[in-house]
């Protein structure tokens, strides 16, 4: 399927007219590498079978996709988003203004699930229209990829133990139980089969148990599990707008309610990926890949890599780069979303700085597939690193927050 899509998303790419991506920066600096780690775009969620289809009385909607495939309306935003990062990169004048990008200009490396691959294609058709570029796929289509798996990969047992307290401590930290019973009421949980023979059954924290296995993911069990589940599938219909008038079977229509939601999906993958020692260890080959790819100067001058929103908020935890708000999204680490780390060099001082921002689709431009142009950008916020300044982190700086985010 990914074929087919990929070259009906390219002639919907050639057939538009030109966008205007953001404003090329001028001034004093000049941008010579850049570095883009970004989650996949809309995806089907995982809803026919299992916990999900027990979460609820109600008849979940169906998808013309395989469960946790790409969408083709994610594989339409993703053209967006390659489109104006592609022009932007035009401007910044890393990118040659014309023409198709050599191994030194770009390489794109994705997980190697039909997810992942397909929107490094559809970013790919977006960012350099008419051009063959190869994405690296270094496993079997459907199995995980070592850099992007997000698994434990200290075996020892005590830091088991640390990260299991770490974990129940975040979960101790946060009063969930409002967001919770939304979840009750849009799903009608009570009435649902995951409560038949059960008198009082409702979601609550208290049956929350935690797994941090070697070679596993880090894993939560009961409510909250079930809860973002439902979350996370609720969001991805929102995202898809497929026409369903009344979203949540029509008891979810308020903001409220959605910042409730987000607040369980949120805090599910802060405390799973986002305790500091989890995060670093969880985040240790992908934080070793931008080291290496800035320290070695044959690294193309772009590099993409595609995964998961695991990836994603594990490599911010691990940076130490909590406190951050999105506006105009619900998710923090939203669908198709990236960071873009960014090496810059003043023109007069020859000295370099290091950079990271948050480039991502708006729910707004998710929900009506929005273009993205100059005139109606992606959201962008520039994240703050640990012990640098505004400006951002020299290169000792940077590399002393790499060397701290990898032990």
């Amino acid at each position: 399927m990914i074929r087919p899509l990929r070259s009906l998303l390219l002639a919907l790419a050639l057939g538009m007219s030109t966008a205007t991506a953001m404003a090329a920066p001028v001034a004093d600096e000049q941008l010579e590498q850049v570095i883009l780690l970004s989650r996949h775009n809309l995806r089907a969620p995982v809803v026919a079978s299992g916990a999900l289809a027990k979460a609820t009385p109600e008849r979940w909607p169906g998808w013309d996709v395989g469960a946790g495939e790409l969408t083709t309306k994610g594989g339409v935003l993703e053209v967006y988003m390659g489109r104006y990062i592609g022009q932007w990169l035009r401007q910044a004048q890393l990118l040659p203004a014309t023409g198709c990008p050599k191994p030194d200009d770009f390489h794109a490396h994705a997980n190697s699930l039909q997810r992942t691959q397909a929107t490094a294609q559809f970013f790919v058709a977006g960012a350099f229209p008419g051009c063959h570029v190869a994405i690296e796929q270094r496993m079997p289509l459907g199995t995980m990829d070592p850099l992007f798996n997000p698994v434990i990969h200290n075996g020892d047992t005590a830091f088991r133990e640390r990260a299991l307290s770490a974990m129940q401590q975040a979960l101790t930290d946060v009063d969930l139980a409002p967001a919770l019973a939304v979840v009750e009421a849009v799903t009608r949980y009570p009435e649902s089969a995951a409560c038949t023979g059960r008198g009082d059954c409702h979601l609550t924290l208290a049956d929350t148990t935690f797994s941090a296995e070697p070679g596993n993911e880090p894993r939560a069990s009961g409510s909250l599990a079930l809860a973002s589940g439902v979350v996370d599938a609720l969001l991805m219909e929102h995202y898809q707008g497929s026409g369903i008038p009344r979203e949540g079977w029509g008891r979810l229509n308020n903001e409220a309610q959605w910042q409730a939601l987000a607040q369980i999906r949120n805090r599910y993958q802060d405390i799973l990926f986002g305790t500091p020692e989890v995060a670093r260890d969880v985040a240790a080959p992908l934080l070793a890949r931008v080291d290496a790819l800035f320290k070695d100067p044959a690294s193309p001058k772009v590099s993409l890599l595609v995964g998961h929103d695991s990836n994603i908020g594990s490599v911010l935890a691990a940076l130490g780069i909590a406190d951050y708000t999105l506006p105009g999204q619900y998710e923090k680490t939203p669908i198709g979303g990236l960071l873009q780390f960014e090496r810059w060099r003043e023109r007069r001082s020859g000295l370099e700085r290091f950079r990271v921002s948050y480039v991502y689709p708006t729910t707004g431009q998710l929900r009506d597939a929005l273009p993205l142009t100059e005139v109606q950008p992606p959201g962008r916020v520039a994240l703050s690193l640990p012990g640098c300044s505004a400006q951002g982190c020299s290169s000792a700086q940077f590399q002393q927050l790499l060397q701290r985010a990898m032990r």
